[in-house]
């Protein structure tokens, strides 16, 4: 292999992570909760741990979804922008390697008439330097 390569930037991805939870506007999905499904993409230097191979040195996947169920599954929100905004801040504040998160989170079943996939919201935060 010739040349030599540095990772400048990476990205870590969590896809398809379904939590049970309470938020909602209306009185019935504060009160029986329903089914989200997140995606995080988080924006870290991987460098180090792509040249040390070594957890310690990246942001641990299961730690992330385990932050992500505490802060998701914590006090209902009336809207899913702001618990969203609870996870973005929950992995910032865990994780000092990330630089920035992007927060999808989807209600699979919504109180609407037609028939969807999802709907939801897209958030992106960056820390504060």
């Amino acid at each position: 292999m010739s040349g030599t390569g540095a990772i400048q930037r990476g990205r870590i991805f969590v896809d398809g992570l379904r939590l049970h939870a309470f938020h909602g506007y209306y009185p019935h999905e504060r009160k029986y909760g329903q089914m989200f499904e997140i995606d995080l993409e988080l924006v870290a230097d991987l460098a180090e741990a792509a040249a040390a191979d070594s957890l310690k040195a990246t942001v641990d996947y299961g730690k992330v979804t385990a932050i992500t169920r505490q802060a998701f599954c914590g006090a209902p929100r009336t809207l899913v922008e702001a618990a969203a905004l609870d996870v973005a801040q929950a992995l910032l504040d865990a994780f000092a390697r990330i630089e920035q998160v992007r927060v999808r989170v989807g209600k699979v079943a919504p109180p609407i008439a037609e028939q969807l996939k999802a709907v939801g919201v897209e958030i992106e935060v960056r820390r504060e330097r």
